[in-house]
Order: structure tokens, then C-alpha cells, then sequence
């Protein structure tokens, strides 16, 4: 196995299970009103950034039906948009694009994350998209934003090249 795929795996089983851990545990506690920051989706979109679209949309289909395990979600129902958030991140990878910019590319990759999360949930719900968008992407988006800069200025380190 190569060097990348051991050091993939390592940062997978260290960062990526404990992320679920955190998102099962100690994302409850810091949630504002109804609003939780996705801490898998962050492991998953710096994974992305690091190793790739393959590896990305991996990871965060592994981690998606790891997270769905956990909380009692309905199976898959995290590993679709997980996924291509992983992928899309992935697109990222080898681009000598500014923080800022990387930022903003993020932030759109969350969106669609959110989006497709809350399409996929509506069909159990009675409550229209609209509402969701509204009361829950974008409040969501927001929250794993700010996560996400958090987490990438402590983590910067690990996962960059």
C-alpha cells in the first residue's frame, strides 16, 4: 500500500470515526435552537481537499452510513449528499486557490450538501422544501461554516499537502 493510502486511512479512522462520534454526542449540545454543525461533512470536505475526488466521495459515503448507523437516521440518508460533497471537495484538490476563495467554495459545497440532505428528508416530512431551505439549509450551512474555519485553522497541518 502506498504512502498516501496509509496516511488516507489514518486520517480517515483518527478524524473521520471520531467526527461521528462528535456529530452523535457533542453536536446536540452545541446546537442553537434546532441548528447542528455537520462535523462529518467537515472531515469529509478537508479529506476531499487533501486526497482527492475519489477518495472524497469515499470517505464521505463510508461516513455518511456510519453517521446513519449511529443516529438512527433512516440508512443512506446521509451517505448520498456526503458523498457529493466528497466529490465536489475533491474537484478542489491541486488548486492553488486563496483561502478566501476556498472558503467560498466550501460554503457553496455545504449548501448543496444541505440541499440535497433536506430534499431526500422531505419526503418523510409533511413540511414543504421551502420551509426547509429556509429554516433549516440555510441556518445549517451557516453553523458548519463557521465549524469548518474553526476546524481547518487547527487541523491545517494534516490536511494540507
Amino acid at each position: 500500500m502506498k504512502q498516501e493510502n496509509k496516511y488516507f486511512w489514518l486520517l480517515f479512522f483518527l478524524f473521520g470515526v471520531t467526527s461521528v462520534i462528535a456529530q452523535a454526542l457533542f453536536a446536540p449540545l452545541i446546537a442553537i435552537h434546532f441548528y447542528e454543525p455537520d462535523f462529518v461533512l467537515v472531515i469529509v470536505l478537508l479529506l476531499s481537499k487533501r486526497f482527492g475526488s475519489i477518495k472524497g466521495s469515499s470517505a464521505g459515503f463510508l461516513l455518511g452510513l456510519l453517521q446513519d448507523a449511529v443516529t438512527g437516521l433512516p440508512l443512506g440518508i446521509s451517505a448520498l449528499p456526503k458523498a457529493v460533497a466528497g466529490y465536489l471537495g475533491g474537484k478542489l484538490h491541486g488548486q492553488a486557490i486563496k483561502s478566501i476563495g476556498l472558503d467560498l467554495w466550501f460554503v457553496v459545497f455545504i449548501l448543496i450538501h444541505e440541499i440535497i440532505f433536506y430534499a431526500l428528508f422531505q419526503f418523510k416530512s409533511e413540511f414543504s422544501f421551502h420551509y426547509f431551505f429556509v429554516n433549516r439549509v440555510l441556518p445549517n450551512t451557516l453553523y458548519t461554516t463557521v465549524i469548518l474555519i474553526i476546524t481547518a485553522l487547527f487541523t491545517d497541518k494534516y490536511f494540507s499537502e
